[in-house]
């Protein structure tokens, strides 16, 4: 119990979080990207979108293996998979997508 109470007041956390961009091709930001995390091994869904400056984060996510899909109207959607987080993991992704031909 003091293990965790210890943990707590020092403000440490068993989350996980993403932050990243996402640009054309050109290497110019996309904005309005939907950005979907699922939790492969519970199927929870959460999603976000990205900024004016194609930026976005993802906090608070449990310890687990997940998947990524960034999806915006004429551009191919990209899909990350297999992306495993650990207690307190920050990870950030630099994704870049293409036009739709």
């Amino acid at each position: 119990m003091l293990v965790l109470m210890a943990a707590f007041l020092s403000g440490q956390s068993t989350s996980a979080s993403i932050n990243g961009n996402v640009k054309k091709e050109d290497g110019k930001a996309l904005a309005g990207v939907e950005v979907t995390v699922t939790n492969i091994k519970n199927n929870a869904v959460t999603t976000t979108t990205t900024g004016k400056k194609g930026t976005f984060r993802l906090l608070s996510l449990a310890p687990s293996l997940y998947q990524l899909s960034f999806d915006l109207e004429g551009y191919q959607s990209y899909v990350a998979s297999g992306i495993q987080f650990s207690m307190e993991q920050s990870i950030t992704l630099r994704i870049k997508l293409k036009k739709k031909e």
